[in-house]
């Protein structure tokens, strides 16, 4: 039974090395969630207020353009209104021009009111465009570090399932399915050293009679409260 003991105990180094990793590998994604959630609160604002600043652009421009077209428009009724031969037309055609000027003084001044509004904007975009610019390098680093730790974890894991393949083999089948079991139900530990007369586990202190059992390495004990298996090294 010494070399099953010894053999658990590798084994359980190994396990303890590849549940730790496997708990490093599962916090990933959880400590990226919440600065992704930042990063994609802020990637929102800033597309809306992009969104907004070409509204406001493009808004402007079809105003500019109007007010082109409009133009266009009086200067053709202009060059034509001494043709006209009755004071009606010539009178509805003069009352025509001055609507149209009219309404192009009103677009001009919102053509105004729109730049200014547009100004302002780009300075505020600007400003927000550059936290945000730097948000999302930063946020694009922590992705790729947590890539790093994922390749360097799985490299771990790979190297330490091999070692675990090779101490199995040298148990019985009986005894590792019950450390499997015990593995499980105890985040990872199932064989634990005694030290002192104490349950390194649990931290109990062991019967004087189960300690010297357990020095003999006759067979499998657990210890009584936490019922990891009990092992006794010599070589401390």
């Amino acid at each position: 039974m010494d070399k099953t003991f010894k053999a658990l105990l590798k084994l359980q180094e190994v396990d303890k090395v590849i549940y730790d990793s496997e708990n490093d590998l599962a916090k990933i994604p959880k400590e990226l969630e919440e600065k992704e959630q930042i990063f994609k609160n802020n990637e929102e604002k800033y597309l809306q207020f992009k969104e907004n600043l070409e509204n406001l652009k493009k808004t402007k421009e079809e105003k500019e353009k109007f007010v082109e077209e409009k133009k266009v428009s009086v200067a053709r009724k202009e060059e034509k209104l001494y043709m006209l031969k009755t004071y009606q037309e010539f009178n509805d055609t003069q009352k025509e021009i001055a609507n149209v000027k009219k309404e192009i003084q009103e677009t001009e001044e919102d053509i105004v009111n729109y730049m200014e509004k547009i100004e302002n904007q780009e300075k505020e975009f600007k400003e927000f465009e550059d936290k945000f610019n730097a948000l999302k390098d930063e946020f694009e680093e922590l992705v790729k570090e947590a890539e790093k730790k994922k390749k360097e974890i799985n490299k771990v894991l790979q190297s330490q399932n091999k070692k675990r393949e090779t101490f199995t083999k040298g148990i019985d089948k009986n005894v590792l399915s019950q450390y499997n079991l015990i593995k499980s139900r105890r985040n990872g530990i199932a064989v634990v050293e005694i030290n002192s007369n104490t349950c390194s586990g649990c931290f109990m202190n062991l019967p004087p009679q189960l300690v010297i059992e357990v020095r003999k390495k006759n067979k499998i004990i657990q210890c009584p409260s936490c019922q990891r298996i009990l092992v006794w090294n010599d070589e401390k």
